[in-house]
């Protein structure tokens, strides 16, 4: 059975042949197969996300310390005023970071748990900025294959790598992050994930893909068998999460009706 919308033969063969082939692994940022999952098309090329951080006081001085991140892989590269040349990913993944400092504060000690990690980059953004007492990626296996390539070649260190059924309350982590994955997982999924990881969670950033998802509503109940989850829904689910305000969206997170739910902030 399928889990979620990427989910996909292609994908999963992509993730395998990076993984396990050094030329593959060289430019999987850029394999079709791949990037139609964990795309580089972020919108506006991320310039919205670097906007934020300039009116944040950002200190740009922190992307010497990413520059790295993106010598694997073969991104797509974008030049920014302030931080010099970078992915769009990557641009996003230091955004959710002045996001999770802002609502949490500093995560030095903390253990986390992602849902749905793509390659591992926000790992690796966290990881460069923190000391984490521990990280762990929770995606299909091939995905998982990657993001365990990507981080040691980085040397990111206490991390783990688990699948859904690997996880078993009452293991508790001080912050959950979700970024889009968990959004558009099958329903039957979605309540596992409450159930084993979301409910034990002392802190939560979820950002979720509602509007995006009730497009292909009718495609999604025929494959799964039922509608997803939603945002209210998943409020009623987490008594203590609360939606903020566009505010903390950016452009083009707005252009797509994403909703950023979060609990346990400072």
């Amino acid at each position: 059975m399928r889990t979620s919308i990427s989910d996909l033969p292609n994908y999963r063969e992509a993730c395998r042949r990076a993984a396990g082939d050094e030329a593959a692994f060289a430019g999987f940022r850029r394999d079709p197969d791949y990037s139609w999952v964990v795309s580089e098309a972020i919108p506006h090329e991320a310039r919205d996300f670097y906007e934020m951080l300039e009116r944040r006081g950002f200190d740009f001085d922190f992307f010497e310390r990413v520059r790295d991140l993106d010598q694997v892989g073969g991104p797509h590269l974008v030049a920014y005023a302030r931080a010099g040349s970078v992915s769009p990913q990557t641009m996003r993944y230091v955004k959710v970071l002045s996001d999770l400092e802002t609502l949490f504060g500093s995560l030095d000690g903390k253990s986390i748990v992602e849902i749905g990690v793509g390659f591992g980059g926000q790992c690796a953004v966290l990881a460069r900025r923190h000391r984490l007492a521990r990280y762990t990626l929770v995606d299909l296996p091939e995905p998982l294959m990657v993001a365990r390539r990507y981080l040691e070649s980085l040397a990111i260190d206490n991390v783990a790598f688990a699948v859904l059924e690997e996880l078993s309350p009452p293991v508790r982590h001080d912050l959950v992050i979700s970024t889009y994955g968990l959004s558009e997982v099958a329903r039957r999924f979605q309540v596992e994930y409450v159930n084993r990881v979301l409910r034990w969670a002392g802190a939560g950033y979820l950002l979720w893909n509602s509007e995006q998802m009730k497009q292909v509503r009718d495609w999604h109940s025929h494959l799964y068998g039922s509608d997803a989850i939603y945002v209210d829904e998943m409020l009623a689910l987490l008594p203590e999460a609360r939606c903020l305000g566009p505010e903390w969206l950016a452009v083009g997170e707005r252009e797509y009706g994403t909703r950023l739910m979060v609990w346990g902030t400072r």
